[in-house]
């Protein structure tokens, strides 16, 4: 019987843990301020050109603040260059308010304005 209470205790938890994340997703506008180059990142693993942006907009209300924000350059249109301004899908996940971390942004995809 201890071990059927503790169960229901571990699965009881959990359900709160689980109920406590928030998410949020919007399209935003932001101007590119720079397009970083292809660069290494570890000995023989390079990551792809990045695309710097800052917030073209009032800021949307999200989960977070969003004055800058970047994505890889796959998420923009073919062409893309510093000082144009684009629509990206931002979406905003707190999994989990209790663990002290703040929630993750992902951005893209862009089209142009």
């Amino acid at each position: 019987m201890k071990a059927f209470k503790a169960c229901v205790a571990v699965v009881a938890a959990g359900v709160l843990l689980a109920g406590c994340g928030s998410e949020w997703e919007e399209d935003v506008r932001f101007k590119v301020t720079r397009i970083t180059p292809e660069r290494e990142v570890t000995p023989g693993n390079m990551a792809p050109p990045h695309v710097v942006l800052a917030l073209d907009q009032d800021d949307p209300d999200g989960l977070v603040p969003l004055t800058t924000a970047g994505a890889d350059i796959d998420q923009f249109p073919d062409g893309i260059e510093a000082g144009d301004v684009v629509v990206c899908k931002v979406r905003q996940v707190e999994a989990n308010n209790l663990d002290g971390l703040g929630a993750e942004t992902t951005v893209g995809p862009c089209r142009a304005a």
